[in-house]
């Protein structure tokens, strides 16, 4: 198991590095992260390279038993390298061209740019190949972050229109299917596309939609690329990965597919960061866990950066409260991480991150948050075997990139935030303590008993005849509103009844965006619960036998409902037609459901987290203040082991 730190021993005297790895090895760090933004160190000017600097780190790391994780420093070009290659820096969508002076300034479709990455790559992997103590190789830094993943430059546009002719076989096939006859948008050769760009009022969905495709493909040929380069060259046990940044709703990008280049998954956890006054909800961390370790179809994954003091470039904001990053540290490793490295050893005095926290602070002295690493250490270390156990569910949460960019292009209520409809769903299960996987929905799912559908507005009639098989077989699925209204285009249905609503024995001829401020009541069909539906509604009309209504609306749309359950052969869908926001809803449908499949579960209070792992039980108190649990007393922020 690695455990360790981020290490830029480039930022300090050479008198340190000794000191440094000293220290290290005394703190049961055993795997430091190192050279991934040290381009400049590596290829002072062109063609001059010097591996010196990091091969004296890996030697002496070695001496202290200390594991090395290389990182390429792509995501960092030099200044010489910006002033000779300027056509390297992507555009943004106004036409501005970004500068040097940060990081992942280049566009990963320019030839100049990947010519220089293939050189730097490749001798770096022979330069440190050989050292035994390197375990693996992190390609370049979070791909795609800080809206990295949008270049509008010429080499884009030349790349997407390719891009293009490789999905339609002519351009009148993609005028036919993209609709582009409306607006006078129509195409004569794959040549006259431009990338889409702001414009009055809005651009063609489906070609937006598959410009986020597009995107997404540019960062999968990235990861490939370098993943094929490293790998003839450096030896099988070195592993190849890549950290993404974990705010996956908000990228173009495909993880899933990126994660198949890869050996094995890594992420930088980060559950409060710059001015956040508070941090990001304790579930949603979990369901980012959890996505994370689906990516490579349930294989646990690194952590390459764990927060474990407050984090900011410019604008700070929460500050972890003791005990608050062991809590998270526990968090992610019984989520499925099995190494973790803290962000970072030394807290900077100099250049862009000088305010994100490490172990050490600007005095070098150990402090509470060195103290805190430790007993982290000290107790995964106990707990090795056990986090290792593969993590096995049978409740899956499904998503599709291509329908979140679906709703990114056209989120239709001032309310929708696509990350909060997906994490309500997974809510419930969470807050009962059953396990969930959050996988691609191209992934089997035949191994589960429960699958949650988060408003999959984009649905194709070959995902629904897969979900139809897995309700035969007895199956339950929980799906929510605006369901199955568009295909693989981002087109509209035509001419046909909605195929998803028509499985769940359901139709929606009225339909309301209820928009940021506006709520409406919902009836349970036969009980006194009540609940409010927001930001979205469907009016569902039965048009089935076997469907129950289980909610109306209570307005004059009351002849409607809001919630329906189809049994459908052995199983069952139940679909919601709005989002409802009272916990208490979700938790009852969870509790339903898992009853009706025999899973077990555990009520627990808001923000007491109970997770078994090989045969042990695990009780996080994610609160600010002590909660009695089953006759035990936890402290704020407590791990409890069990």
């Amino acid at each position: 198991m690695y455990l360790g730190v981020d290490y830029y021993p480039e930022q300090w005297d050479y008198e340190f590095i000794e000191k440094d790895l000293a220290r290290m090895a005394d703190s049961n760090i055993n795997c430091i992260r190192i050279a991934e933004f040290a381009w400049h160190l590596m290829e002072p000017s062109e063609g001059v390279f010097n591996f010196d600097y990091f091969a004296h780190i890996l030697v002496r790391a070695k001496h202290f038993n200390i594991n090395v994780i290389l990182g390429t420093p792509t995501a960092t070009l030099p200044a010489w390298m910006a002033k000779k290659y300027p056509d390297m820096f992507s555009v943004n969508e106004f036409g501005i061209k970004r500068h040097f002076g940060g990081r992942r300034q280049a566009c990963l479709n320019t030839a100049s740019y990947l010519e220089k990455n293939d050189i730097i790559t490749e001798k770096m992997a022979h330069a440190y190949k050989e050292h035994t103590n390197v375990v693996g190789w992190q390609i370049d830094n979070e791909l795609g972050h800080e809206t990295s993943d949008w270049c509008y430059c010429d080499h884009c546009e030349k790349a997407f229109q390719k891009f293009l002719k490789e999905k339609f076989q002519t351009i009148q096939e993609l005028n036919e299917r993209l609709g582009t006859i409306f607006w006078s948008q129509s195409y004569n050769d794959f040549s006259e596309i431009e990338l889409p760009k702001p414009t009055i009022p809005a651009q063609n969905p489906g070609l937006f939609h598959y410009l986020y495709q597009f995107r997404a493909q540019t960062i999968i040929n990235f990861v490939e690329r370098y993943s094929k380069l490293l790998r003839k060259i450096v030896p099988s046990s070195q592993i190849i990965t890549h950290n993404y940044p974990g705010d996956y709703y908000n990228k173009a990008q495909n993880f899933t597919d990126i994660s198949e280049h890869l050996d094995v998954v890594s992420l930088n956890n980060y559950p409060v960061w710059g001015g956040l006054e508070k941090p990001i909800e304790y579930g949603k961390i979990a369901m980012k866990l959890d996505q994370t370790r689906g990516f490579l179809k349930g294989k646990l994954f690194w952590i390459t950066e764990q927060l474990i003091g407050a984090q900011s470039h410019t604008m700070m904001g929460y500050l972890p409260r003791p005990n608050q990053a062991r809590l998270w540290s526990w968090q992610a490793l019984l989520h499925g991480c099995n190494h973790l490295i803290y962000f970072r050893w030394r807290t900077a005095t100099k250049g862009a991150e000088q305010f994100c926290y490490g172990v050490l602070d600007q005095d070098n002295q150990n402090g509470p948050r060195y103290f805190e690493m430790k007993k982290v250490f000290e107790e995964a270390i106990a707990h090795e075997c056990v986090l290792n156990t593969p993590i096995v569910n049978e409740v899956a949460l499904l998503y599709d990139p291509n329908n979140i960019y679906a709703w990114k292009i056209q989120p239709q209520s001032t309310a929708l935030d696509i990350h909060h409809e997906h994490f309500r769903l997974y809510q419930a299960f969470q807050r009962i303590n059953i396990g969930v996987d959050v996988i691609d929905i191209k992934q089997n799912i035949s191994k589960y008993k429960i699958i949650l559908l988060p408003v999959p507005m984009l649905l194709t009639k070959e995902t629904i005849e897969i979900l139809k098989i897995f309700v035969q077989n007895g199956g339950t699925i929980i799906s929510s509103f605006r369901a199955g209204i568009k295909d693989s285009d981002n087109s509209v249905y035509f001419n046909q009844a909605n195929p998803w609503l028509e499985l769940a024995g359901v139709k929606a001829y009225y339909i309301e965006s209820l928009a940021t401020s506006r709520s409406v009541g919902v009836q349970c069909s036969f009980s006194p619960s009540k609940h409010h539906g927001t930001v979205w509604r469907d009016m569902l009309e039965i048009v089935e036998n076997n469907v129950t209504s289980l909610f109306n609306y209570t307005d004059e749309f009351a002849d409607y409902s809001a919630c329906t359950k189809r049994k459908f052969e052995k199983g069952e869908i139940i679909h919601i037609g709005t989002g409802i926001d009272e916990e208490s809803f979700w938790i009852e449908l969870a509790i339903a459901s898992a009853t009706k499949h025999t899973l077990n579960y555990t009520m627990s209070p808001f923000g007491v987290e109970v997770i078994m792992r090989g045969g042990k039980r695990f009780i996080l108190n994610h609160n600010d203040k002590r909660i009695k649990f089953e006759g035990k007393m936890l402290n704020p922020y407590d791990v409890s082991f069990e």
